[in-house]
Protein backbone atom coordinates (compact mmCIF):
# COMPACT_ATOMS: atom_id res chain seq x y z
CA UNK A 1 0.00 0.00 0.00
CA UNK A 2 1.12 3.32 -0.92
CA UNK A 3 2.79 5.20 2.09
CA UNK A 4 0.24 7.49 3.87
CA UNK A 5 1.01 10.93 6.02
CA UNK A 6 -1.55 10.78 9.12
CA UNK A 7 -2.04 12.87 12.10
CA UNK A 8 -0.72 11.19 15.12
CA UNK A 9 -2.87 13.68 17.60
CA UNK A 10 -6.27 12.32 18.59
CA UNK A 11 -9.11 14.69 17.06
CA UNK A 12 -11.52 13.47 19.49
CA UNK A 13 -11.97 14.38 23.35
CA UNK A 14 -11.49 11.92 26.28
CA UNK A 15 -11.87 12.02 29.76
CA UNK A 16 -7.98 11.48 30.10
CA UNK A 17 -6.32 12.12 27.03
CA UNK A 18 -3.07 10.21 26.41
CA UNK A 19 0.32 12.68 26.40
CA UNK A 20 1.27 12.93 22.35
CA UNK A 21 4.13 11.36 21.29
CA UNK A 22 6.89 13.51 20.75
CA UNK A 23 8.05 14.49 16.90
CA UNK A 24 11.03 12.74 15.59
CA UNK A 25 11.96 15.63 13.18
CA UNK A 26 14.93 12.77 12.29
CA UNK A 27 12.45 10.53 10.69
CA UNK A 28 12.23 10.07 7.58
CA UNK A 29 9.49 11.49 5.20
CA UNK A 30 6.86 9.46 3.92
CA UNK A 31 6.46 9.79 0.61
CA UNK A 32 2.87 11.26 -0.94
CA UNK A 33 1.49 10.75 -4.50
CA UNK A 34 1.36 13.96 -6.34
CA UNK A 35 -2.33 14.54 -6.82
CA UNK A 36 -3.23 18.56 -7.98
CA UNK A 37 -6.16 20.22 -7.86
CA UNK A 38 -6.76 22.96 -10.43
CA UNK A 39 -9.37 23.56 -12.91
CA UNK A 40 -13.18 23.55 -13.08
CA UNK A 41 -14.14 20.70 -15.01
CA UNK A 42 -15.13 17.12 -13.56
CA UNK A 43 -11.49 15.19 -14.66
CA UNK A 44 -8.78 17.93 -12.77
CA UNK A 45 -5.61 18.45 -14.67
CA UNK A 46 -2.55 15.82 -13.48
CA UNK A 47 -0.20 18.73 -13.32
CA UNK A 48 2.55 16.95 -10.56
CA UNK A 49 4.51 19.87 -9.19
CA UNK A 50 7.11 18.43 -7.02
CA UNK A 51 6.32 18.01 -3.32
CA UNK A 52 8.40 20.10 -0.50
CA UNK A 53 9.87 18.14 1.82
CA UNK A 54 7.92 17.59 5.09
CA UNK A 55 5.20 19.75 3.96
CA UNK A 56 2.21 17.33 3.44
CA UNK A 57 -0.10 19.76 4.59
CA UNK A 58 0.31 22.33 1.96
CA UNK A 59 0.51 19.66 -1.17
CA UNK A 60 -2.74 19.17 -3.26
CA UNK A 61 -4.12 23.35 -2.34
CA UNK A 62 -2.92 24.43 -5.70
CA UNK A 63 -5.66 26.95 -5.86
CA UNK A 64 -4.80 30.19 -5.74
CA UNK A 65 -4.50 31.09 -9.06
CA UNK A 66 -5.31 34.98 -8.50
CA UNK A 67 -2.46 37.66 -7.89
CA UNK A 68 -1.93 38.20 -3.97
CA UNK A 69 -3.30 42.10 -5.01
CA UNK A 70 -5.97 40.94 -6.89
CA UNK A 71 -6.82 38.55 -3.61
CA UNK A 72 -6.22 41.21 -1.49
CA UNK A 73 -8.76 43.73 -2.86
CA UNK A 74 -11.57 40.71 -3.23
CA UNK A 75 -10.81 39.86 0.74
CA UNK A 76 -11.18 43.78 1.98
CA UNK A 77 -14.33 44.06 -0.37
CA UNK A 78 -15.80 41.11 0.92
CA UNK A 79 -15.04 41.90 5.38
CA UNK A 80 -16.33 45.23 4.61
CA UNK A 81 -20.00 43.98 3.40
CA UNK A 82 -19.48 41.00 5.84
CA UNK A 83 -21.87 41.62 9.23
CA UNK A 84 -19.96 39.98 12.11
CA UNK A 85 -22.96 40.14 13.91
CA UNK A 86 -22.30 37.78 17.41
CA UNK A 87 -19.80 35.63 15.35
CA UNK A 88 -17.16 35.21 17.58
CA UNK A 89 -13.96 33.21 15.68
CA UNK A 90 -11.63 36.22 15.70
CA UNK A 91 -9.58 36.61 12.25
CA UNK A 92 -6.34 35.19 13.77
CA UNK A 93 -8.17 31.90 15.04
CA UNK A 94 -8.58 32.20 10.76
CA UNK A 95 -5.03 33.03 9.85
CA UNK A 96 -3.63 30.15 12.54
CA UNK A 97 -5.53 27.79 10.64
CA UNK A 98 -4.73 28.71 7.19
CA UNK A 99 -1.35 28.78 8.06
CA UNK A 100 -1.14 25.31 9.77
CA UNK A 101 -0.25 22.00 8.92
CA UNK A 102 -2.47 19.53 8.82
CA UNK A 103 -1.53 18.47 12.72
CA UNK A 104 -2.15 22.01 13.87
CA UNK A 105 -5.45 21.81 11.83
CA UNK A 106 -7.12 19.13 13.25
CA UNK A 107 -5.96 19.87 17.16
CA UNK A 108 -7.58 23.39 16.10
CA UNK A 109 -11.12 22.22 14.71
CA UNK A 110 -11.18 19.93 17.48
CA UNK A 111 -11.49 23.06 19.74
CA UNK A 112 -13.24 24.75 17.42
CA UNK A 113 -15.79 22.19 16.59
CA UNK A 114 -16.63 21.39 20.84
CA UNK A 115 -16.90 25.31 21.54
CA UNK A 116 -18.97 27.07 18.45
CA UNK A 117 -22.35 26.19 16.98
CA UNK A 118 -22.90 25.00 13.35
CA UNK A 119 -23.66 28.07 11.86
CA UNK A 120 -19.87 29.78 13.45
CA UNK A 121 -18.75 26.73 11.78
CA UNK A 122 -20.02 27.64 8.77
CA UNK A 123 -18.59 31.12 8.92
CA UNK A 124 -15.64 30.02 9.54
CA UNK A 125 -14.85 27.96 6.90
CA UNK A 126 -16.42 30.77 4.23
CA UNK A 127 -13.76 33.14 5.64
CA UNK A 128 -11.13 30.19 5.29
CA UNK A 129 -11.69 30.04 2.05
CA UNK A 130 -11.55 33.27 1.50
CA UNK A 131 -8.31 34.30 2.89
CA UNK A 132 -6.53 31.13 1.92
CA UNK A 133 -7.99 31.32 -1.80
CA UNK A 134 -8.83 28.07 -1.66
CA UNK A 135 -12.32 26.50 -1.26
CA UNK A 136 -11.07 22.77 -0.75
CA UNK A 137 -10.78 23.50 2.93
CA UNK A 138 -14.44 25.00 3.27
CA UNK A 139 -16.13 21.03 3.35
CA UNK A 140 -13.46 19.81 5.51
CA UNK A 141 -14.08 22.39 8.45
CA UNK A 142 -18.09 21.73 7.56
CA UNK A 143 -18.17 18.24 8.43
CA UNK A 144 -15.33 18.27 11.74
CA UNK A 145 -18.30 18.66 14.17
CA UNK A 146 -19.97 15.29 13.11
CA UNK A 147 -16.73 13.66 12.55
CA UNK A 148 -15.52 14.26 15.70
CA UNK A 149 -19.07 13.39 17.64
CA UNK A 150 -19.50 10.54 16.24
CA UNK A 151 -15.86 9.51 16.03
CA UNK A 152 -15.84 9.64 20.06
CA UNK A 153 -19.15 7.71 20.07
CA UNK A 154 -17.95 5.12 18.31
CA UNK A 155 -14.89 4.55 19.97
CA UNK A 156 -16.50 4.49 23.63
CA UNK A 157 -18.93 2.03 21.70
CA UNK A 158 -16.65 -0.22 20.63
CA UNK A 159 -13.90 0.41 24.06
CA UNK A 160 -15.78 1.24 26.58
CA UNK A 161 -13.40 1.85 29.16
CA UNK A 162 -10.65 -0.11 28.07
CA UNK A 163 -7.54 0.80 26.08
CA UNK A 164 -6.75 -2.22 23.43
CA UNK A 165 -9.86 -3.76 21.81
CA UNK A 166 -9.54 -6.58 19.06
CA UNK A 167 -9.72 -5.56 15.86
CA UNK A 168 -11.80 -8.89 14.87
CA UNK A 169 -14.64 -6.89 17.24
CA UNK A 170 -14.04 -3.27 16.33
CA UNK A 171 -14.65 -4.17 12.82
CA UNK A 172 -18.10 -5.10 13.00
CA UNK A 173 -18.87 -1.62 14.82
CA UNK A 174 -17.07 0.08 12.20
CA UNK A 175 -18.83 -1.52 9.09
CA UNK A 176 -22.45 -0.71 10.77
CA UNK A 177 -21.34 3.00 11.67
CA UNK A 178 -19.89 3.35 7.76
CA UNK A 179 -22.77 2.24 6.56
CA UNK A 180 -25.27 4.36 8.04
CA UNK A 181 -22.90 7.12 7.59
CA UNK A 182 -22.65 6.29 3.57
CA UNK A 183 -26.59 5.65 3.55
CA UNK A 184 -25.82 1.97 1.85
CA UNK A 185 -26.85 -1.38 2.65
CA UNK A 186 -23.55 -2.49 0.83
CA UNK A 187 -20.81 -4.35 3.05
CA UNK A 188 -17.22 -4.04 3.41
CA UNK A 189 -15.07 -6.84 1.78
CA UNK A 190 -12.18 -8.21 3.41
CA UNK A 191 -9.99 -6.42 1.22
CA UNK A 192 -11.73 -3.19 2.28
CA UNK A 193 -10.57 -4.41 6.39
CA UNK A 194 -7.36 -5.03 5.50
CA UNK A 195 -6.75 -1.59 3.80
CA UNK A 196 -8.39 0.24 6.99
CA UNK A 197 -6.31 -1.90 9.54
CA UNK A 198 -3.37 -0.92 7.24
CA UNK A 199 -4.31 2.84 7.30
CA UNK A 200 -4.96 2.45 11.49
CA UNK A 201 -1.66 1.03 11.94
CA UNK A 202 -2.84 -1.76 14.16
CA UNK A 203 -2.40 -5.72 14.36
CA UNK A 204 -4.46 -7.83 15.88
CA UNK A 205 -5.32 -5.40 18.78
CA UNK A 206 -6.54 -1.43 18.24
CA UNK A 207 -6.02 1.47 20.16
CA UNK A 208 -7.61 5.00 20.32
CA UNK A 209 -4.92 6.41 18.47
CA UNK A 210 -5.25 3.65 15.66
CA UNK A 211 -9.40 3.83 15.98
CA UNK A 212 -8.81 7.90 14.71
CA UNK A 213 -6.57 7.74 12.05
CA UNK A 214 -8.67 5.01 10.39
CA UNK A 215 -11.76 7.45 11.24
CA UNK A 216 -10.21 10.91 9.84
CA UNK A 217 -9.86 8.73 6.53
CA UNK A 218 -12.89 6.41 6.63
CA UNK A 219 -15.99 9.44 8.02
CA UNK A 220 -15.38 11.54 4.62
CA UNK A 221 -15.40 8.97 2.66
CA UNK A 222 -18.47 7.68 4.07
CA UNK A 223 -19.55 11.12 3.72
CA UNK A 224 -18.96 11.31 0.31
CA UNK A 225 -20.56 7.88 -0.59
CA UNK A 226 -23.55 9.60 0.91
CA UNK A 227 -24.04 11.80 -1.68
CA UNK A 228 -27.32 10.66 -4.21
CA UNK A 229 -24.69 10.47 -7.43
CA UNK A 230 -22.14 8.86 -5.79
CA UNK A 231 -23.86 7.05 -3.77
CA UNK A 232 -25.42 5.64 -6.96
CA UNK A 233 -22.11 4.55 -8.30
CA UNK A 234 -21.28 2.67 -4.78
CA UNK A 235 -24.34 0.55 -4.86
CA UNK A 236 -23.69 -0.37 -8.13
CA UNK A 237 -22.86 -3.82 -9.66
CA UNK A 238 -22.96 -4.05 -12.79
CA UNK A 239 -21.27 -2.03 -13.91
CA UNK A 240 -19.25 -2.02 -10.44
CA UNK A 241 -18.33 2.02 -11.12
CA UNK A 242 -16.37 1.58 -7.34
CA UNK A 243 -14.91 -1.75 -6.70
CA UNK A 244 -13.86 -0.84 -3.10
CA UNK A 245 -11.20 0.59 -1.41
CA UNK A 246 -7.97 0.20 -3.32
CA UNK A 247 -4.50 1.70 -3.22
CA UNK A 248 -2.68 3.46 -6.51
CA UNK A 249 -0.40 0.61 -6.31
CA UNK A 250 -3.26 -2.02 -6.87
CA UNK A 251 -5.28 0.12 -9.46
CA UNK A 252 -1.96 0.72 -11.45
CA UNK A 253 -1.48 -3.36 -11.43
CA UNK A 254 -5.16 -3.46 -12.45
CA UNK A 255 -4.42 -1.63 -15.85
CA UNK A 256 -1.54 -3.84 -16.74
CA UNK A 257 -2.46 -6.03 -19.12
CA UNK A 258 -0.35 -9.09 -20.28
CA UNK A 259 1.19 -7.17 -22.73
CA UNK A 260 1.65 -3.94 -20.57
CA UNK A 261 -0.59 -1.52 -20.33
CA UNK A 262 -4.47 -1.74 -21.30
CA UNK A 263 -6.14 0.28 -24.14
CA UNK A 264 -5.96 4.25 -23.15
CA UNK A 265 -8.74 5.74 -21.84
CA UNK A 266 -9.28 2.74 -19.37
CA UNK A 267 -10.17 4.28 -15.63
CA UNK A 268 -10.58 3.35 -12.32
CA UNK A 269 -11.88 4.93 -9.57
CA UNK A 270 -10.73 4.94 -6.07
CA UNK A 271 -10.32 6.79 -2.61
CA UNK A 272 -6.94 7.85 -2.00
CA UNK A 273 -5.51 6.28 0.33
CA UNK A 274 -2.65 9.43 1.52
CA UNK A 275 -5.64 11.71 2.16
CA UNK A 276 -7.08 11.94 5.74
CA UNK A 277 -8.73 14.38 7.67
CA UNK A 278 -8.76 17.70 7.58
CA UNK A 279 -6.51 17.40 4.16
CA UNK A 280 -8.49 19.34 1.23
CA UNK A 281 -9.05 16.19 -0.33
CA UNK A 282 -9.94 13.89 2.33
CA UNK A 283 -12.79 11.86 0.47
CA UNK A 284 -12.09 12.80 -2.89
CA UNK A 285 -12.16 10.52 -5.57
CA UNK A 286 -9.22 9.90 -7.91
CA UNK A 287 -9.74 8.42 -11.36
CA UNK A 288 -6.32 6.57 -12.65
CA UNK A 289 -6.50 5.71 -16.21
CA UNK A 290 -4.00 4.69 -19.45
CA UNK A 291 -3.54 8.10 -20.73
CA UNK A 292 -3.30 8.26 -25.06
CA UNK A 293 0.39 8.48 -24.64
CA UNK A 294 0.36 4.68 -23.03
CA UNK A 295 1.27 5.96 -19.40
CA UNK A 296 -0.31 6.33 -15.95
CA UNK A 297 -2.09 9.14 -14.72
CA UNK A 298 -3.90 9.88 -11.66
CA UNK A 299 -6.28 13.11 -11.57
CA UNK A 300 -8.80 14.31 -8.71
CA UNK A 301 -12.06 14.90 -9.76
CA UNK A 302 -14.04 18.02 -9.04
CA UNK A 303 -16.85 16.71 -6.93
CA UNK A 304 -17.71 20.69 -6.27
CA UNK A 305 -17.61 20.93 -9.60
CA UNK A 306 -20.19 18.06 -9.84
CA UNK A 307 -22.38 18.68 -6.96
CA UNK A 308 -22.57 22.20 -8.80
CA UNK A 309 -23.85 20.51 -11.84
CA UNK A 310 -26.10 18.25 -10.22
CA UNK A 311 -28.69 20.79 -8.85
CA UNK A 312 -29.23 21.91 -12.59
CA UNK A 313 -32.61 20.34 -13.85
CA UNK A 314 -30.91 18.60 -16.81
CA UNK A 315 -27.91 17.52 -15.08
CA UNK A 316 -25.93 14.40 -16.05
CA UNK A 317 -24.77 11.26 -13.95
CA UNK A 318 -21.59 11.46 -12.95
CA UNK A 319 -21.19 8.26 -14.73
CA UNK A 320 -21.91 9.88 -18.00
CA UNK A 321 -19.70 13.11 -17.44
CA UNK A 322 -16.82 10.78 -16.96
CA UNK A 323 -17.37 8.74 -20.43
CA UNK A 324 -17.73 12.35 -21.65
CA UNK A 325 -14.09 13.25 -21.08
CA UNK A 326 -12.18 13.01 -23.71
CA UNK A 327 -9.27 11.24 -21.96
CA UNK A 328 -11.67 8.24 -20.42
CA UNK A 329 -13.57 5.86 -22.54
CA UNK A 330 -14.30 2.36 -20.38
CA UNK A 331 -14.02 1.45 -16.71
CA UNK A 332 -11.43 -1.52 -15.94
CA UNK A 333 -11.46 -3.75 -13.37
CA UNK A 334 -9.81 -4.35 -9.71
CA UNK A 335 -7.47 -7.38 -10.01
CA UNK A 336 -6.20 -8.58 -6.37
CA UNK A 337 -3.76 -10.87 -5.73
CA UNK A 338 -4.51 -13.78 -3.79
Amino acid sequence: MANSNYSTNPPFPEPNPPLAPKKNYNKKKKKEENITPVGSTILIGDASPKMVEGKFENHGEACNLTSDSQRTEERDTDFKIMSRGDYSISDSTIFKYCLGGLTDRAVLLKELATSYSEEELFRFADEVSLYSGCSHHRHQILIAKRLIEEGTKVWYLIAGNNHLIHWQSASLEIEDQFMKISCSTRSLTEQDFELLKRISGCRDYMSQENFEKMWCWLFPVAFTLSREWINKMWNSTSPKWLEGFITKEEAEVSLQGPRGLQDPGTFILRFPTSRSWPHPDAGGLIVTYVGSDYTLHHRLLSLDYFYSCAEQMDAKPLQEMLLAEPELSRLGRIMRSQ
